[in-house]
């Protein structure tokens, strides 16, 4: 066999030994990530409204369709995002975003029930917190959300409140941990805000 075939045939096996070894290999595993509101453990709490107690809904909430999505999301540029590929968020990013806010908010406020959206037809809140979030992502070394959310008192459907705001939070330390931690509290910015606009309520 001529010498010039033989080593072309030596490359080509060269290749397909490389494709073959290359799908065969162990392939990077994905991480999931959760916002998280630093819970300590309580006794149970109950979700039905004692006598002239207030109760107030979170949500629902309308997330920009960039962000519905599993992947955690970063802006390279004001044009350019970048979807990490392995790094995605556990489960709903909506549904964890109003979970996070209804423990907040009950949290912030002293004898006021706060129950998440959808609730059980038989309850009817006297407050019900509407939101839409257009921007939710790292840039730089900071966490930006954009937003507008309303406070509509249900019985009436009377707008109480409503606001659109850029809340910010620095990022401390680095990779994509450091990045959901920051959006917990840039979330926990967002709480106090609703907190505070509650009639009548009473904040610890």
């Amino acid at each position: 066999m001529p010498t010039l075939a033989r080593v072309r045939i030596a490359v080509f096996a060269l290749l397909i030994s490389q494709l073959f070894y290359g799908c065969a290999g162990p392939s990077q595993p994905t991480r999931f990530y959760r916002l998280d509101g630093h819970l300590e453990r309580a006794d149970a709490i109950s979700l039905k409204p004692r006598a002239g107690q207030q109760l107030i809904a979170i949500g629902p909430l309308t997330l920009a369709d960039y962000l519905d999505r599993p992947q955690i999301i970063e802006r390279q540029s004001p044009h350019r995002l970048q979807l990490h590929e392995f790094d995605h968020w556990a489960g709903s990013l909506k549904e964890n975003i109003v979970q996070l806010l209804t423990d907040l908010v009950r949290r912030r406020l002293a004898d006021v029930q706060v129950i998440s959206y959808p609730w059980h037809g038989s309850l009817k809140p006297d407050y019900e917190v509407v939101m839409k979030i257009n921007r939710f992502d790292r840039e730089g070394d900071r966490i930006w959300l954009q937003l507008s959310w309303s406070l509509i008192q249900t019985e009436e459907r009377r707008l109480v409140e409503m606001q659109q705001l850029v809340l910010e939070e620095p990022i401390a330390g680095t990779g994509i941990d450091a990045s959901v931690a920051a959006s917990s509290r840039v979330i926990g910015q967002l709480a106090q805000r609703i907190a505070a606009a509650i009639p009548d309520a009473k904040q610890p």
